[in-house]
């Protein structure tokens, strides 16, 4: 993603522009961050592990703002079949606004892909944390976490992505969010040309 962003940096005329990411980092234009798979079947309990273990803590991360963009964009359970036989996993807002955030999101993503069999805890099926996750309730939704951690923290290989995904977590225990107002490039190590 670094090595896309660096090329763009090249392409980009218009130094006036910041880059931004997230979900609503511009007034009323929401952002998406789709994930691909192809090799997965899919299925209403995937669909359902990705909301509950990649798309919940997103939202305990995401800028307050960001929960505008729901439910138009950003519902839970949103996909598009794709032409290569596989899909698109389309709730999360742009991923983009780190490398820290881009990096956790794959990392669940595919530890969700290979153990979704294991992965089965499902609080956004309850009423309290569903209306919670469109409303942006952020104390509501953090009872979900000890859970959620436990259940990754088994897996055979959590251990390979532990260091980013903890990293996240301590994040969400401290209510830190994503800023959308800012420009990412800093973030990225992209020098922001006068």
């Amino acid at each position: 993603m670094q090595k896309a962003l660096r090329t763009a940096q090249t392409m980009i005329l218009d130094r006036s522009l910041t880059w931004r990411a997230g979900a609503l980092p511009c007034g009323d234009f929401p952002l998406g961050g789709h994930i691909h798979f192809s090799g997965v079947p899919l299925s209403l309990s995937l669909l359902q592990t990705l909301d509950n273990y990649l798309a919940l803590p997103l939202a305990l991360l995401e800028d307050p703002k960001g929960r505008h963009r729901r439910p138009r964009y950003g519902f839970l359970g949103d996909f598009r079949r794709q032409p290569y036989g596989g899909f698109e996993y389309r709730t999360l807002p742009s991923f983009l606004v780190s490398p820290l955030v881009a990096k956790v999101s794959l990392y669940l993503a595919y530890l969700i892909a290979r153990y979704s069999d294991r992965l089965l805890a499902r609080p956004l099926n309850t009423e309290r944390y569903h209306r919670a996750y469109y409303d942006g309730d952020k104390t509501v939704l953090k009872e979900c976490i000890a859970g959620w951690h436990r259940d990754l923290s088994a897996l055979p290989e959590y251990k390979d992505y532990a260091r980013e995904i903890e990293l996240a977590l301590v994040h969400i225990e401290a209510g830190r969010t994503w800023d959308e107002s800012r420009d990412i490039r800093p973030l990225w190590n992209i020098p922001v040309k006068p």
